[in-house]
C-alpha cells in the first residue's frame, strides 16, 4: 500500500506545478504563491517567486528557494532546497522540471520519504496513459538517509495505479554493492507485510553450512481473488540442493487455501530412506452455501522423516503424522450433518481410515413447550485400521445411534437436569470372526447445581494492584452417571476409537467452580469489572469401589494486566501420585517478557520450558530459550538470539542446540519484520481466558 502511495505521490509531485495555470480556461482552482518576492513578467510569459517560496494547493505544499513558471510552454522549474509535502510524505531535492504539454518530467536528485516507511528516487516520469506511468532510473528502499543499507534500482519502472508496479532490469544493492539481478519483477498492491526476498544463512550439525531463501511472487490481485506465494531455493552443504514453491489463495468463490511442493536430492539421507525426498501438501477451506463448509487436507510424503529433517519447527513439531481428509459439514441451529473421507496416503504411517464417515446430530432441542429436551445422534462409518509398513488390516462397517432425553427444572434454588439415553451400535463383524453384532448401551444420570455469591468491600491499592471490592461466585455441581454392562463386551469388538471402548460405568462427579471478580480502573479512568481468578476443583467417585477417580484442579490467576498464572493437575488416588500437572506463568512489563511452563506426566516426562526476552535498548534485544527434561537430566533444546536493529534492518544472530549445534543469521527489514522461516523456537503462552465483563 505504501509503495503505491510512493509512486502516486512521486508522479503527483511532477504534475503539481500545473496548478499554477489556474486561469488556463480549464476550470482549475487558483494557486496561491507566497514568497519573499513574487513577480509576474507578462512579456516573457512567466512568473517568478524567490526567497522561501511556498505553494499550497489542495492539501499539498511545494517549497523552494525559487520557482519559475512559463505560461506559454507550460513548463515549470523549482530550484534550490525543493521540498514537497503530501499526506505525511516528504520529497526533497535541488531541482525539478516538468513539461505539462508532453506530460513528462525530470527530477534531479529528488528523494522521497513516504509515511516514514518507504524512500525512493526517480529521474524521469512519463505518462503513457491515464492508468500507466513509466519511470526511468528509479530506486526504492525502506532505509532512510543518504547511504541506505539496501536499494532496488531499475532503469525501467512501470506503474499502474491501484493495480501493480513492474520493474525491469532491476538490481538489488547492499551498501552500494550489487548483489542480485532481477530481469523482471512484478508486485501487485496487496498487503505488503514482508520483503520480496528473504535469505537465511547458517550452520547446523546435520546440514552443515546452509543458505535458505524464499522469493515472493504475486499472480492475481483482484477484489474477489488473490493468489500469491513463495519460491524456495535452499542449499545445505551436507544434504545438497532443495527447492519448491508454495502458493496461497483466497477468494469469495474459491475459498482459501495453500498448496506446497518441495523436492530435495538428499546427499546424506537417513538409513533406509531414498535420496529422492519430496513433500506435496494442499490445505483448503471454502463455503458451500450459507451453512456448509468444505475442508480438505492432502499430505503426500516420500518418507516419514522428511518433515523432521527439513521442516522441524514449521511442521514436524506441530504434527508428527500429517492428516489426509475431505470434510463437508452443514451446521444449522436445528442439526449438524458431516461427511468425512479419511483415506490412507502414506504407508509408512499407521492409520485408521474412514471411507466414509457420515454423522447427523440434532443438538439438544426443546420438545414443544415442555421442559423436556431431546437429542439424536446417528453415525455410519466404514473403518479400516492398518499398522505402519503393514499389509494386513482390520476393517468393520459400524452404524451407531444415540438418543438422549433431558428434563430441565428448578427445585428451589437448585437447577436440576435428569437425563436418560440409549445407544444402539451395529458391527458388521466381530474381532475374531465374521459374525455381525448389535450392542445396546443404556445411560442415565442427573446434574444438580446451585449458585452462591458474596461481595467483600475490600480495596487493595498496593504493590501495583487495583482491586475495588471482590465478588466471589461459587457454583458447586453434583452429577450422577449410571451405565450398566453393555449387551456386548468390548473384548469382542475391534478397537478403532473411544466408541468401541464403552463399558459399564457408575460414578458421582463433584465440580466446584469459584470465580473472583473485581472493579478496576480502565485506561479512560472508568470502573470496569474483570475476572482476576478462577479455581475449579473436581473429582469422581466410583460407585462400585468407592474410590476417588479423576481427581484434579484447574486454576487461572490474573493479578495484573501484565501477568498471568495458569495451572492444572490430576491425581491418581490408587497410586496416590500426581498423574499430570501443568503450570505456566507469563509476564510482560517494560522491557522484560518472561514465560515459564512446566509439563509433568507420571513415569514419562517432567519438562520445563522457559523464555526470557529483554529489550536492552531501542535497537538491541536478547532472547534466551531452554527446554529441560528432568527425567533425563538434560536440556532438550537451548537457544540464544541477539537482535540488532540498524537504520532499516534488524539482524538476528541465533544459536540453537537440539540434536546438534545450529547457528544462523536472519535479516529482517523494519518495514517488513515478519519472517517466512520457522527455524527458531519460542515459549507458547496459554490462551488467556480473562475477559472484560
Amino acid at each position: 500500500m505504501y509503495i503505491k502511495r510512493f509512486f502516486f505521490i512521486l508522479i503527483f509531485a511532477a504534475l503539481l506545478p500545473s496548478a499554477v495555470f489556474a486561469e488556463d480556461g480549464k476550470g482549475q482552482s487558483p494557486v496561491q504563491i507566497h514568497g519573499d518576492t513574487v513577480e509576474y513578467f507578462h512579456e516573457q510569459n512567466k512568473a517568478v517567486g524567490t526567497g522561501h517560496v511556498k505553494i499550497d494547493y489542495e492539501g499539498t505544499q511545494l517549497e523552494a528557494d525559487k520557482i519559475i513558471v512559463y505560461t506559454d510552454t507550460k513548463k515549470a522549474v523549482a530550484e534550490g532546497n525543493v521540498t514537497l509535502t503530501q499526506e505525511g510524505s516528504v520529497f526533497k531535492g535541488q531541482n525539478a522540471e516538468y513539461d505539462f504539454e508532453k506530460k513528462s518530467g525530470k527530477v534531479d536528485k529528488m528523494s522521497a520519504e513516504i509515511e516514514k516507511t518507504y524512500y525512493g528516487k526517480a529521474q524521469t516520469v512519463s505518462r503513457i496513459s491515464n492508468d500507466h506511468f513509466q519511470l526511468t532510473n528509479g530506486s526504492v528502499t525502506t532505509c532512510c538517509g543518504e547511504n541506505p543499507f539496501y536499494t532496488i534500482k531499475a532503469k525501467s519502472i512501470d506503474y499502474y495505479p491501484n493495480d501493480k508496479v513492474v520493474m525491469r532490469n532491476a538490481l538489488m544493492y547492499i551498501r552500494n554493492i550489487p548483489i542480485l539481478f532481477i530481469p523482471y519483477f512484478e508486485q501487485a498492491f496487496v498487503n505488503f507485510d514482508r520483503f520480496p526476498v528473504h535469505l537465511v544463512p547458517g550452520n547446523r550439525d546435520e546440514w552443515g553450512p546452509f543458505l535458505l531463501s524464499k522469493w515472493r511472487y504475486s499472480l492475481v490481485n483482484k477484489p474477489d481473488l488473490k493468489v500469491k506465494g513463495n519460491v524456495l531455493a535452499d542449499y545445505r552443504i551436507k544434504r545438497g540442493f532443495g527447492g519448491g514453491a508454495e502458493g496461497f489463495y483466497s477468494g469469495d468463490k474459491v475459498g482459501r487455501g495453500v498448496a506446497r511442493g518441495y523436492y530435495a536430492k538428499d546427499e546424506n539421507p537417513p538409513e533406509q530412506v531414498n535420496d529422492d525426498r519430496s513433500r506435496l501438501q494442499w490445505r483448503h477451506q471454502s463455503q458451500v452455501g450459507e451453512a456448509t463448509t468444505f475442508t480438505a487436507e492432502f499430505n503426500k510424503l516420500s518418507d516419514g522423516l522428511i518433515s523432521k529433517d527439513f521442516f522441524y519447527h514449521e511442521e514436524y513439531e506441530k504434527d508428527t503424522v500429517p492428516d489426509n481428509y475431505v470434510s463437508l459439514i452443514t451446521s444449522k441451529p436445528e442439526y449438524t450433518l458431516s461427511i468425512l473421507e479419511r483415506p490412507r496416503v502414506n504407508d509408512f504411517f499407521g492409520s485408521v481410515e474412514r471411507t466414509p464417515e457420515i454423522r447427523f446430530d440434532t443438538h439438544n432441542r426443546q420438545f414443544m413447550e415442555t421442559p423436556f429436551y431431546f437429542r439424536e445422534e446417528a453415525q455410519f462409518v466404514n473403518l479400516k485400521r492398518t499398522a505402519a509398513e503393514a499389509e494386513d488390516s482390520a476393517d468393520v462397517v459400524r452404524t451407531d445411534t444415540n438418543h438422549t432425553l433431558t428434563y430441565a427444572t428448578k427445585a428451589g434454588p437448585f437447577s436440576v437436569a435428569p437425563h436418560v439415553g440409549t445407544r444402539q451400535t451395529f458391527y458388521s463383524r466381530a474381532v475374531q470372526d465374521d459374525r455381525d453384532l448389535l450392542r445396546g448401551v443404556f445411560d442415565a444420570g442427573v446434574d444438580i447445581s446451585i449458585h452462591f455469591f458474596r461481595t467483600y468491600n475490600t480495596t487493595i491499592q498496593a504493590l501495583g494492584l487495583d482491586i475495588n471490592q471482590i465478588r466471589h461466585i461459587f457454583t458447586p455441581t453434583f452429577s450422577y452417571h449410571y451405565r450398566p454392562n453393555p449387551t456386548v463386551s468390548r473384548t469382542l469388538l475391534g478397537q478403532f476409537d473411544a466408541l468401541d471402548a464403552i463399558d459399564k460405568d457408575k460414578f458421582i462427579r463433584l465440580n466446584f467452580e469459584n470465580k473472583f471478580q473485581t472493579k478496576h480502573h480502565a485506561a479512560d479512568g472508568s470502573m470496569t469489572i474483570r475476572e482476576f481468578a478462577r479455581v475449579i476443583p473436581f473429582l469422581d467417585v466410583d460407585e462400585h469401589t468407592g474410590r476417588l477417580e479423576n481427581v484434579g484442579i484447574d486454576a487461572e490467576l490474573r493479578p495484573y494486566s501484565w501477568m498471568g498464572i495458569e495451572s492444572d493437575a490430576t491425581y491418581n488416588s490408587t497410586t496416590r501420585d500426581i498423574d499430570t500437572a501443568n503450570f505456566d506463568v507469563f509476564l510482560q512489563k517494560g522491557r522484560w517478557k518472561v514465560g515459564v511452563g512446566q509439563r509433568y506426566i507420571q513415569d514419562d516426562s517432567s519438562q520445563t520450558t522457559a523464555e526470557i526476552r529483554l529489550k536492552w535498548s531501542d535497537d538491541l534485544e536478547f532472547k534466551l530459550y531452554d527446554r529441560y527434561e528432568f527425567e533425563e537430566g538434560a536440556s532438550k533444546e537451548f537457544e540464544f538470539t541477539v537482535s540488532k536493529a540498524w537504520n532499516c534492518v534488524i539482524t538476528d544472530f541465533t544459536y540453537n542446540r537440539r540434536d546438534g549445534d545450529t547457528f544462523f543469521v536472519t535479516m529482517r527489514l523494519k518495514a517488513f519484520p515478519s519472517v517466512p522461516f520457522s527455524l527458531s523456537q519460542s515459549y507458547n503462552q496459554p490462551k488467556a481466558s480473562q475477559q472484560e465483563l
